[in-house]
């Protein structure tokens, strides 16, 4: 899956997902969107909107996400990891008693993992599919109204860090 292939998949899910979560949600329902990059080269895109209506006012997110890295371990070959996937997001500021701007969180959730090798010598063209479970732990901060800072660890992209963008 090439890059620009990816994108779009991510964009088309987050799409999706404001659509659906539009139908219902109520209409003040939070939801962002936002892009972060990490230590293992990966970039992401994901959506996100508050379902705690939904769940006895928990605070509580369900995110969309897409994933992509790609490697050149050595010269002509190249391995290349897309992820998509979906995972509920629980807020602990109201239990850590940080101030407003500081939230505290952990997620979990499934996603999708599409590989490609493509190498020379020894190495055999792979492509190949699987799934497994999501799980991420971070901190957003709260730099305007309407635009965070997040720095998280996630089992795709390690150490990440990127902007989310409230509306």
């Amino acid at each position: 899956m090439t890059t620009r292939t990816t994108l779009m998949v991510a964009l088309l899910s987050m799409f999706a997902t404001a659509s659906v979560s539009a139908a219902i949600l109520p209409e003040d329902a939070a939801r962002s969107a936002g892009i972060n990059y990490g230590l293992e080269h990966a970039l992401g895109v994901q959506g996100e909107v508050d379902i705690s209506s939904l769940v006895d006012n928990a605070p509580v997110a369900a995110q969309v996400f897409c994933k992509h890295y790609l490697q050149n371990p050595t010269p002509g070959d190249s391995w290349s990891t897309t992820g998509i996937g979906a995972a509920v997001i629980y807020d602990f500021n109201s239990v850590s008693r940080m101030n407003q701007e500081t939230h505290p969180y952990v997620g979990v959730g499934v996603m999708y993992i599409f590989h490609s090798w493509a190498g020379t010598g020894p190495a055999r063209p792979y492509d190949g599919v699987g799934s497994g479970l999501y799980l991420v732990g971070g901190v957003r901060y709260a730099l305007t109204p309407k635009v965070a800072a997040d720095l998280n660890y996630n089992i795709f992209g390690d150490l990440t860090a990127g902007i989310n963008y409230s509306f």
